[in-house]
């Protein structure tokens, strides 16, 4: 056995690993479990990615783009935060409205992909041909400087006027009799909807010609969280855009060529987004990333199988049976649900987590960092639940907020949960404290969020963030957000007339609510 303190953590960042050396690539694709998740992401009909923020879709996109499985070769693309401050500008400057919000991303995206998919491509298409004369376009436009990533390539959908002209320069179309090549540049400013429809074309153009003796996915990441600068319409406008260019893109001729756009994004996020048919492109298109498991199989539950992994790959001899080795590194036992009844140690670590990877990962970074020796003791992990890991859970918690809210408003949504002092409540007891809550702010003429402005709105916000969880009868069993999540039902709904409702575990320690 390694002792803790020889043993590596691992990151809690997947995307980290993108770009890591072979040692610590090695460790994670050791603990990572591909699953039946991993056959999903392969299927070309499904292009969402869904799952809560620490789930795992970064993990599963890094390992696509580390790993040669089936054939498909991937990449992943971040949308930095200055995407949205160019959007912002072109809505300004150019009158963009929203409908073509779409057409930009879909330019954007069709630029990144003609850059990546080159080194896959036959040597007779790079030599001649329709993507000879956009690779020749794109040289010429960046100066022989082009970085395939979104910040760039805008900058071609921006300055469409240049834009159009290296298009019809580089032979890729003609001008045609409204469009002339002296006029495009006074055209483009003044129709740009129109232009980057033209742009479209040109792609399109291009892409029906090329042809790939493998599958190529693009992974889009980074929209978990939006920019403080950025107002939460602007956004979230951004964000519709995108999600409609990657269902048109992977309806079109994409798909015949083998190549598959997939949006890495949050359940509460993708239900924000009014789309045409949503419930059906869930069903259909989409991948739920979800980790459930019960008390009572949890042994058998692949949270579990990473936990022990964590463990089991570092050691000389890796080939032990499941569980052998957390139970050396945890040999104690914990209380049931009944007061008779004992569970092992990793019981703890579900009650304390939101059933995501990352939460267990952390946990055990945490403890491998502030400890030594042979073994864990039950105290080592109840120390770190009280000090370390509640910095962690209450900043993801600020990352999902601050979707919503800017940070004064998130300083007072804080503020309202501290309110409370016990860790479970009745909906009275919730309505009287938050009608004296908000009465205090109203005085003081604090402006309210949006969606704390009534009880309803607040509970259904707790239940979202799953801080708390609701009974339907006295002793029934809980329910949380993400445990009910499902593909016919992406934001569960809490229950008004529930008999009780209580905090989870962890927030009411990070809270201190009820200590």
């Amino acid at each position: 056995m390694i002792k803790i303190e020889d043993l590596q953590t691992i990151k809690g960042d997947a995307y980290e690993y993108y770009n890591s050396n072979e040692s610590e690539l090695d460790l994670f694709n050791k603990v990572f479990l591909a699953g039946d998740v991993l056959e999903q992401i392969k299927d070309p009909r499904k292009y969402f990615i869904i799952g809560e923020k620490g789930s795992g879709k970064t993990a599963y996109s890094v390992y696509f783009s580390k790993q040669a499985i089936d054939n498909i070769e991937a990449k992943i693309k971040f949308v930095q935060d200055t995407v949205y401050d160019k959007f912002i500008r072109m809505k300004k400057n150019k009158s963009l409205d929203m409908s073509s919000y779409k057409d930009v991303w879909m330019n954007v995206i069709y630029l990144v992909l003609s850059e990546e998919i080159k080194q896959f491509l036959p040597s007779t298409l790079l030599k001649s041909g329709p993507i000879k004369k956009l690779d020749s376009v794109i040289n010429d436009f960046y100066s022989d400087a082009f970085s395939p990533e979104f910040i760039q390539a805008i900058e071609f959908v921006e300055n469409s006027n240049s834009s159009i002209n290296a298009m019809i320069n580089g032979g890729i179309f003609k001008p045609s009799a409204k469009i002339s090549t002296e006029s495009s540049e006074k055209y483009a400013e003044s129709n740009y909807q129109l232009t980057l429809i033209k742009l479209l074309d040109g792609f399109k153009k291009v892409f029906k010609e090329i042809r790939l003796d493998k599958q190529f996915i693009l992974f889009i990441d980074g929209i978990d969280a939006r920019p403080t600068e950025i107002k939460h319409e602007d956004y979230m406008d951004c964000l519709r855009g995108l999600v409609n260019a990657v269902i048109e893109l992977n309806n079109s001729e994409l798909k015949e060529r083998g190549i598959k756009v997939s949006l890495l994004i949050r359940p509460d996020i993708i239900y924000s987004i009014s789309i045409h048919n949503m419930n059906q492109k869930l069903k259909d298109n989409s991948v739920l990333i979800n980790w459930n498991t019960t008390y009572s199989a949890y042994r058998g539950s692949k949270l579990f199988e990473i936990a022990d992994n964590y463990f089991l790959k570092q050691q000389t001899l890796s080939d032990r049976p499941k569980g052998v080795t957390w139970d050396d590194y945890f040999p104690y036992s914990v209380s049931g649900r009944d007061s008779q009844d004992s569970e092992d140690s990793f019981i703890e670590f579900l009650r304390y987590s939101l059933y995501k990877p990352r939460d267990i990962l952390t946990m055990l970074n945490q403890l491998v960092e502030k400890n030594e020796g042979e073994r864990f003791r039950r105290d080592d992990f109840l120390n770190m639940i009280k000090t370390e890991y509640p910095h962690y859970l209450l900043g993801e918690l600020k990352d999902f907020m601050l979707i919503y809210m800017d940070n004064d408003e998130y300083n007072m949504f804080q503020k309202f949960v501290k309110s409370f002092r016990t860790k479970r409540f009745t909906y009275n007891k919730f309505e009287e404290i938050y009608n004296n809550f908000i009465k205090k702010q109203k005085k003081y003429n604090l402006s309210i969020p949006r969606n704390m402005r009534t009880p309803e709105d607040t509970l259904q916000l707790l239940y979202d963030t799953n801080i708390i969880g609701y009974r339907e009868q006295e002793q029934g069993r809980v329910f949380w957000s993400f445990k009910e999540r499902s593909y016919s039902n992406v934001r569960p709904e809490v229950n008004l007339y529930a008999s009780g409702y209580a905090f989870h575990n962890a927030y009411a320690t990070a809270f201190k609510i009820g200590h």
